[in-house]
């Protein structure tokens, strides 16, 4: 991996009209919390460190939607793209995009929107998560590095 292809995206603000086609911005929009195939939801609290802004890998899981709401008023970044790709072409690295949270709004993604992260802009972010309890079975992976030999970097 180390030969591996940066495929740089641009962090954006997050605003509704953005995230649109990924879901709603908890705090601004109406949101739609969505189980199918008898799906339980199950809340508990992620707890991120800093990393540097690079992904390998993005998941997405097609049994409920996944909501987020920073804790602490910590900023984070998120990286998604439409559930309608599957990344078996490098062009659909294209369709990635970053999106920083504040503190004061949360997300909901909807079903089988890829993801990564909300990762922490500072030392640490701590997330409210609402999603299926039996995500270990629901958890599709994109392995970017692997497959495509790419990996995707923010900047901000």
């Amino acid at each position: 991996m180390a030969d591996a292809r940066i495929h740089t995206v641009m962090a954006a603000p997050l605003t509704s009209a953005g995230w649109r086609p990924f879901g709603q911005v908890i705090g601004r929009d109406d949101c739609v919390l969505e189980l199918r195939e008898r799906a339980v939801f199950h809340l508990d609290v992620l707890t991120y460190e800093w990393r540097p802004l690079r992904c390998e890998l993005l998941n997405r899981h097609h049994t409920a939607t996944q909501a987020l709401i920073a804790l602490d008023g910590a900023p984070a970044v998120v990286v998604v793209a439409p559930s309608d790709v599957d990344f078996t072409q490098e062009a659909h690295l294209d369709t990635i995009r970053a999106f920083v949270i504040s503190g004061a709004i949360g997300i909901n993604l909807s079903i089988a929107t890829w993801h990564w992260g909300p990762y922490p802009l500072g030392p640490t972010v701590r997330l409210a998560n609402l999603q299926a309890r039996d995500v270990a079975h629901d958890n599709e992976i994109a392995h970017l590095a692997r497959d495509l030999d790419a990996i995707v970097e923010i900047r901000l």
